[in-house]
């Protein structure tokens, strides 16, 4: 199988969402000021990957439920401890419910496959 790219795998997964996102502003890596999220946009995507990751995340745990998905379908916390898992987000996406997992899981391999256009 080949890998993941943008266009034909990932650009359909945030396809509507893009309009109520589009008004997100987030801090660029490495501190290079803020930026407007644009999910249709395969460089936004590839620039604020990291923080997409941690917003569809964002609904993998409950506080009543607990887990909802299995430790290899959860988001490692950066430079966190082998069992140390994204638990919140500040702004889990989509705001109203989580997104399929078969996407989130693609978004995911895209992330490892390299993001590629």
């Amino acid at each position: 199988m080949s890998a993941l790219s943008f266009k034909r795998d990932i650009k359909g997964l945030f396809s509507k969402y893009v309009d109520d996102m589009v008004r997100v502003k987030l801090p660029v890596p490495q501190g290079r000021g803020a930026r407007t999220l644009h999910l249709g946009d395969y460089e936004s995507v590839k620039t604020f990957y990291h923080q997409i990751q941690i917003s569809i995340h964002g609904y993998d745990f409950d506080a009543d439920k607990g887990w909802l998905v299995p430790p290899e379908q959860r988001l490692r916390v950066e430079n966190g401890g082998p069992d140390e898992f994204v638990s919140s987000a500040p702004h889990p996406m989509p705001p109203d419910s989580r997104m399929p997992q078969e996407a989130i899981d693609i978004f995911d391999q895209w992330v490892r496959d390299g993001m590629q256009p």
